[in-house]
């Protein structure tokens, strides 16, 4: 009942946003609505489900996203018709949410959540201006939310040019338009500070998977402290926070702990609702960045071996959770195939290896054209925190027994 008294409170705080000045405090007011907005029928279908949390409204909302933009390509219509989708979705799943119960979330999630929104006011003041590869993000973000009649090709970087195999379809691209549709904001303004918006929502995740995975709330606090220091403190700066609004650091971020944090929630409880909620996260993954989500199951699938050897269990959950994960990806790696088949890093002649060893100095041992590798060191460069952390990973063997150790040697292994 929560949930339904807070949606039309999001609304109408949206309403109330919109009559402010766009900029500082009336800026990040709308961003923070219109982004609540965008994900408020991810929260209700959530809900619908018997689930709650800031990773299933993540993984559902942007599942719902998806259905959204994809009747826009389909009918070649424009951002509008995305918004009528997700209020359509959201009244469709009201009435099914009003007859769950509530469900409880993790103990500590207020807490974390304000600590969020003090680091994403921090981050307000450190983002740079929009430069570099955010000025291609920028430009996407731009033709969805101006052009009429839409489509996958009306959004290419160039007017003849190909679809970019990471982004072939926009769903983060669709976010920030939705975002700049509903704030009534320039796009710029998105793109630029998205990040001190979305900061709060990162800290959750990140707590959730550790709770999900420790199931202690000072297990929890650890991966969150970690996570915070690892990628946004040790580098200095707010780290990859900065550019949490953009697709490469959002995926990262978002997609991957809240993947992580239903699928261990899924293997707690055994509830089959949490499995399309997984599905949903990891077709956003694969859809954002493709990448991620292949590396997202490497790790997975050392869980599931390492726990079926270690503690000989879980087999028929974890593959189930596996599949889960894998098979959205699997269908998108697909659908990709044809995209990525025509870029020049994909069967690279002389010159393109030559370029790609220059941009990446130091993240490589080459023996020769044919011949190289990813530097060990590059395990370690995330600093003290990384290094501790590889460290202690044989430690994981005193506790058999446990998920969380399946998942670090499992995990941990199949990565290394």
């Amino acid at each position: 009942m929560r949930l339904l008294l807070a949606a039309p409170a999001v609304v109408g705080g949206l309403v109330l946003a919109r009559l402010l000045p766009a900029e500082g405090l009336g800026l990040g007011l709308r961003l923070a609505f219109a982004t609540a907005c965008v994900l408020l029928p991810g929260a209700l279908v959530a809900r619908a489900l018997g689930l709650s949390g800031a990773s299933a409204t993540l993984g559902l909302g942007f599942g719902a996203l998806f259905l959204a933009e994809l009747a826009v390509f389909v009918f070649e219509s424009s951002l509008t018709l995305a918004l009528v989708v997700l209020a359509g979705l959201g009244l469709a799943a009201a009435p099914f949410a009003a007859r769950r119960a509530a469900v409880p979330l993790p103990p500590g999630w207020l807490p974390v959540l304000g600590l969020g929104a003090v680091f994403g006011v921090a981050l307000w003041q450190l983002v740079p201006q929009v430069d570099g590869d955010a000025l291609f993000h920028l430009a996407r973000v731009r033709k969805l939310e101006a052009f009429g009649s839409l489509s996958l090709d009306d959004v290419n970087e160039f007017a003849d040019g190909g679809l970019h195999p990471g982004y072939a379809f926009p769903l983060w691209h669709g976010l920030l338009a939705l975002v700049t549709r509903l704030a009534d904001v320039d796009p710029a303004l998105v793109v630029r500070h998205e990040a001190s918006v979305l900061a709060p929502v990162a800290f959750l995740v990140a707590y959730e998977a550790g709770y999900a995975l420790f199931r202690s709330r000072a297990g929890a606090v650890a991966v969150l402290l970690a996570q915070v220091a690892l990628i946004g403190l040790a580098p200095a700066g707010g780290g990859a926070y900065i550019s949490l609004g953009l697709p490469a650091t959002g995926s990262r971020q978002l997609l991957v702990p809240a993947a992580l944090a239903l699928t261990f929630a899924y293997l707690r409880d055994r509830s089959r609702a949490w499995l399309p909620a997984i599905a949903s996260a990891a077709t956003a993954l694969a859809l954002v960045h493709p990448t991620y989500a292949v590396f997202l199951c490497l790790p997975l699938l050392g869980y599931v071996v390492a726990r079926a050897i270690m503690a000989r269990t879980e087999v028929a959950a974890g593959t189930a959770a596996l599949l889960a994960v894998a098979l959205p990806t699997a269908a998108v790696s697909v659908w990709l195939l044809p995209t990525v088949r025509s870029t020049a890093s994909h069967t690279p002649g002389l010159s393109e290896l030559d370029r790609a060893f220059e941009q990446y100095p130091g993240q490589l041992e080459v023996f020769s054209e044919e011949s190289y590798r990813l530097a060990p060191e590059l395990f370690s460069r995330g600093g003290a925190i990384a290094v501790a952390a590889l460290a202690l990973i044989p430690l994981a063997a005193l506790a058999p027994l446990r998920r969380w150790a399946a998942f670090v040697l499992g995990g941990s292994l199949v990565v290394l």
